[in-house]
């Protein structure tokens, strides 16, 4: 009896107690070593996360920004002016309201002018690369279709300007601005067909004149007014200028920008 109750109760022990901590320590065990397998991966990817981290410290250490000094707009208005005055933009400053949060304040306003395109476009890229922290979105560009005022644009946007409520900045006045980031060469709103413009000088019409006579490097031509006039190769007439003179051939070639249309008019010796 007494060595059945050691075998009952041994196997007892064993079936209810030791082999369910056994499965415990087992399923323990499993995630100990997922734990450590990440834990490896992790450790193998460290220094490569370690100098990200070093090279996005050097890059914000090294990219100057700052916020304005407070909430005031003429300060934002006097930074857009300093802008303006390098790249020839007109512009009419509209300041909307001020929001203020725990750490920062910003100001809302709304830009609206006209300037070439080009200096539009460095008008707008000076604000988002210099020191101050400004975003720019709703931008509105529109061409200007009239006679001398092709390359002119106007323009429109809402600015976000950001000031320092907390004094963790030391910039005082109007921050500094960057030099001329120009993105394009290329005017996309420039007609390539356009309007003629009048003959507002009285040039000579080469269409509408009379080729009277050549000599030795210019030529004599009857106005459409009637006079007598003289050219030589490059001069100036209406549309163009008086590109060849022919001589051998009694001949003279112009070359005539009829609104982004190039055309080529010869006129010969009436005889």
């Amino acid at each position: 009896m007494v060595l059945a109750l050691l075998l009952g109760g041994g196997y007892a022990y064993i079936m209810f107690f030791q082999i369910p901590q056994i499965e415990e320590l087992e399923e323990d065990l499993e995630q100990v070593e997922t734990e450590l397998q990440t834990k490896q991966q992790t450790a193998a990817e460290l220094p490569a996360l370690r100098e990200r981290f070093e090279e996005s410290e050097r890059f914000i250490e090294e990219y100057d920004k700052t916020l304005f000094d407070n909430n005031n707009p003429d300060r934002v208005y006097r930074f857009l002016s300093i802008i303006s005055s390098t790249d020839p933009v007109e512009f009419d400053y509209v300041f909307n309201d001020s929001t203020s949060t725990d750490q920062y304040g910003v100001l809302q306003s709304q830009i609206t002018g006209s300037g070439s395109y080009r200096a539009v476009l460095n008008f707008i890229s000076r604000i988002e690369h210099s020191p101050p922290v400004q975003k720019i979105d709703d931008i509105t560009i529109t061409p200007i279709n009239e006679v001398g005022r092709y390359g002119t644009v106007n323009f429109s946007f809402h600015l976000q300007s950001f000031y320092d409520n907390q004094n963790a900045f030391s910039t005082e006045g109007t921050p500094g601005v960057a030099q001329a980031v120009q993105i394009s060469q290329n005017n996309p709103f420039y007609p390539l067909i356009r309007n003629v413009e009048p003959n507002e000088d009285d040039l000579l019409d080469a269409e509408e004149s009379r080729l009277v006579g050549i000599g030795s490097g210019r030529v004599y031509l009857q106005h459409q007014n009637g006079q007598l006039v003289t050219l030589r190769e490059n001069d100036e007439v209406y549309l163009g200028r008086l590109e060849t003179i022919d001589m051998n051939a009694g001949e003279v070639t112009f070359r005539l920008n009829k609104g982004g249309i190039i055309d080529l008019i010869t006129l010969e010796v009436q005889r």
